[in-house]
């Protein structure tokens, strides 16, 4: 297509550089990889089947604190339990007393959560500073904790 009077067509020159083009696009992939990642990663702890040894998302509805998370010393350790099952806690190998325990009888027991603060008089008092492992022996209400028991184990970080 050439004009008449042949002249040649005038070109726009684009006002980035090619090596700035390059960089802005290599920063929105980046940026891209980073959403998709961080997405991923909440979208697993919120999904934490809770499998690890025996537990499942249908037993168990909520870890206190979270598996991975950070606590204070004086922090409620507990687990949320489905509708039907009964359970005990172990916090440092040591078996939590009943007694000692909110949520294992009276009216709480309706809410199947089972939780313990350390405290003056308790068998623990504080929780140990670092990595803190606990169990939650659970157990169908129906069956009993002797006719079959499963352990829920999860740990956490005592700051």
């Amino acid at each position: 297509m050439s004009s008449s009077n042949g002249a040649q067509p005038v070109r726009l020159a684009s006002p980035y550089s090619t090596r700035f083009k390059i960089i802005a696009g290599l920063i929105v992939a980046t940026a891209a990889v980073l959403s998709v990642v961080a997405y991923l990663r909440a979208s697993d702890a919120r999904n934490d089947s809770i499998t690890s040894t025996g537990g499942t998302s249908e037993i168990v509805e909520e870890l206190i604190p979270p598996r991975g998370s950070q606590a204070l010393q004086q922090a409620t350790v507990g687990i949320d339990l489905a509708s039907g099952w009964q359970g005990a806690l172990r916090i440092d190998g040591k078996e939590i007393p009943e007694d000692q325990l909110s949520g294992a009888s009276g009216a709480d027991q309706a809410l199947n959560r089972i939780e313990f603060t350390p405290g003056s008089g308790k068998v623990i008092e504080t929780l140990p500073p670092g990595q803190l492992c606990v169990q939650a022996v659970v157990w169908e209400t129906s069956a009993g904790r002797e006719a079959g028991t499963r352990t829920v184990s999860w740990c956490f970080e005592v700051v």
